[in-house]
């Protein structure tokens, strides 16, 4: 990064790196660092590859770069997304230099799931639904990676999967995305991800979150795997687990088995197997250790 020399410089207003354990690094989505910075007229980055995936998200202004063989321009209110090991570029609008909320991050599933958001929209660049939201999950990311509380990686994944979801949701008000019906692209599986969200202490079905899709049962099972990298059980189940660690951290005076309903599971004494081989630790220790697992 450089200064400008003209009456665009550069200023990052904030910018912090993130820290997992490589246990932790393979079972969620992690943080590499992240910024909010207004950029000179003349700032940009060219590389070849680069490891993480990064989202910009612009705040005013535009910006230009190349992604493969691909070029794009980007304004306000535009998310871009990249796999940084394709080789890329991107830099200010010489007369009106933008401002960005940018994040790199890894984990399962993201290459999978850049993919098909670029392949959707036929660019890296993809409207996003809501700056407050935005704004909101990127202030949490900051706070979580000065202070590190318990379930520091627990809390990084939901407000990142909260930015992707933004994205997501962006993507499907789009009025055409590449020649396909919005049913058939990942905004399909962000409505079947609301409801897990928003149903979880219930039991959900297959058919029932298919629907939500608009989707065959097939055909949701196929793509909501290449979209998180997870079957739909297998993300209810990490869902779920990830509400009883928030539960416990920010409950203290709650029952084990209140925590196990509350997160969804009718058997508490199945929710302690669960938890115990999900996250390494029973929950009784769990709430002993203050999450510091």
């Amino acid at each position: 990064m450089k200064l400008s020399p003209d009456s665009f410089p550069t200023v990052v207003l904030r910018r912090a790196a993130g820290f997992s354990s490589e246990r932790s690094r393979a079972l969620w989505w992690h943080v590499h660092d992240l910024a909010h910075q207004t950029c000179g007229s003349d700032w940009g980055c060219s590389r070849k590859f680069y490891p993480g995936h990064q989202i910009m998200f612009m705040l005013t202004g535009r910006g230009h770069g190349t992604y493969g063989s691909s070029t794009w321009t980007a304004k306000m209110q535009d998310a871009v997304l990249m796999d940084l090991r394709t080789p890329h570029t991107y830099y200010s609008d010489p007369t009106d230099p933008w401002e960005m909320l940018w994040i790199r991050f890894d984990g399962p599933g993201l290459s999978e799931i850049f993919s098909r958001l670029i392949e959707a929209a036929g660019s890296p660049v993809i409207p996003f639904a809501s700056l407050p939201r935005v704004n909101a999950d990127f202030d949490a990311i900051f706070t979580l990676l000065s202070d590190h509380p318990p379930g520091y990686d627990t809390w990084a994944w939901h407000h990142l999967t909260g930015l992707m979801a933004n994205v997501t949701e962006g993507l499907q008000r789009k009025d055409t995305v590449a020649g396909a019906t919005l049913q058939e692209t990942p905004g399909g599986i962000a409505a079947a991800l609301a409801l897990l969200r928003s149903e979880h202490t219930r039991t959900l079905s297959l058919a029932e979150l298919a629907h939500a899709a608009h989707m065959s049962h097939f055909h949701f099972t196929r793509r909501f795997k290449q979209s998180t990298g997870f079957t739909p059980m297998e993300y209810l189940e990490k869902f779920r687990i990830s509400r009883a660690q928030e539960l416990i951290l920010s409950n203290p005076g709650m029952s084990f088995k209140e925590i196990a309903q509350a997160s969804g599971f009718s058997d508490p004494a199945y929710f302690s197997r669960i938890f115990s081989k999900r996250i390494g630790v029973s929950p009784r220790e769990y709430r002993r250790n203050l999450g510091k697992v």
